[in-house]
């Protein structure tokens, strides 16, 4: 087997760092950059200070780069142009990857804490690593003020929904979807929880859970003609066929057979989505 080498950046300190902006602690300049890339969505004005600059001078021999810290800082530059300049003198990233950066740096500057924290479950979202992005949204659920951000509150709830749903837990995605729905009427976060109702529910007690709630009449029909039309696709892959034999089942009212058929094929793709993250 081959052996790789890797040459570490300035000193190895014996004394940790605390960077209280992402809670850990760090002990070489590595660390610092391997942090500031993989936390680019949520890093703080405040995260390149006097104390940063004096452990990287004191402790892990970057004087030079330390000096242009504290000198960026005088001048007021942005958090964006700090870690920028930390990336280019340490060469820890390529110039592909230090545009990538500064670019979500300078989209996220304006952004709150928990704004920040939700682009990155976006992202979590987008790539597919939904429970993944499920942790991160529960995170900026638990620290976010409902009262004081509904908009960005619900927003997440909807995310939250959305990622259960891509995981075909309908029951956990038609929760969120509600609660989304009844923080701040998204009528968006209702269409998608009547349809995860739809999905996993009786026609009897979906149009039952309808007129109890005195849901509009227009967003029911609307989510009812979603999932006949999903039904209906021809949809050329292994997944929609399963899902449409699976509803089939539902349809004809084979409820034990529906339920037994619906877990094995959620453990096959489970276990399919396991390794596909492997």
């Amino acid at each position: 087997m081959a052996t790789e080498m890797y040459m570490c950046l300035g000193a190895l300190s014996t004394t940790p760092y605390f960077l209280s902006g992402l809670g850990v602690n760090i002990y070489s300049m590595d660390e610092l950059c391997y942090y500031l890339c993989v936390n680019a969505y949520i890093l703080d004005n405040d995260l390149i200070d006097a104390r940063l600059c004096d452990y990287m001078r004191d402790n892990l021999e970057m004087p030079e780069l330390s000096n242009k810290l504290r000198k960026m800082i005088k001048e007021g530059r942005t958090l964006g142009e700090m870690v920028t300049t930390i990336l280019i003198d340490t060469r820890y990233c390529n110039e592909e990857e230090i545009t990538k950066i500064k670019q979500i740096l300078v989209d996220n500057a304006s952004l709150s804490f928990a704004a920040k924290r939700k682009v990155r479950g976006d992202n979590l979202l987008c790539a597919n690593k939904y429970p993944r992005a499920i942790e991160e949204y529960q995170y900026v659920l638990s620290v976010l003020n409902k009262e004081e951000e509904p908009e960005l509150y619900s927003s997440i709830l909807h995310n939250v929904g959305c990622a259960y749903s891509m995981m075909f837990l309908l029951d956990k995605a038609g929760d969120y979807f509600k609660q989304a729905y009844e923080t701040d009427g998204s009528r968006e976060s209702l269409v998608m929880y009547l349809i995860c109702l739809r999905m996993s529910a009786k026609k009897e007690d979906y149009d039952r859970i309808v007129v109890k709630n005195g849901y509009d009449e227009r967003i029911a029909l609307e989510a009812v003609r979603v999932v006949t039309a999903a039904r209906d696709a021809q949809i050329d892959t292994p997944y929609g066929d399963a899902m449409k034999d699976i509803l089939g089942l539902h349809d004809s009212g084979r409820v034990s057979e529906f339920y037994r058929v619906l877990d094995n094929t959620l453990d096959e793709w489970k276990l399919d989505y396991r390794r596909s993250q492997e």
